[in-house]
């Protein structure tokens, strides 16, 4: 039985998009390990989340590009 994608972490949702986390953080140029903080919920793209606002930003952004994040960002809340 499928999941319904709003019922879906956002690490299954991308897994299920057959992406590759080493690839995806290649393809845009961000660190891998910041996009398992993104992931994880620990960095949010947010002035106080981390230093790599940029990175996470981006990282988001493009997630969400890619239909795997699902609703507003962050950082327009």
């Amino acid at each position: 039985m499928k999941k319904i994608l709003k019922e879906m972490s956002l690490r299954e949702r991308f897994d299920s998009r057959g992406f590759s986390p080493q690839a995806y953080a290649k393809a845009y140029k961000v660190d891998r390990k910041t996009l398992y903080q993104v992931f994880s919920g620990e960095a949010t793209g947010k002035k106080d989340s981390s230093n790599k606002s940029g990175d996470v930003k981006k990282i988001i952004a493009q997630l969400k590009k890619d239909k795997v994040w699902i609703g507003p960002l962050p950082w327009e809340v």
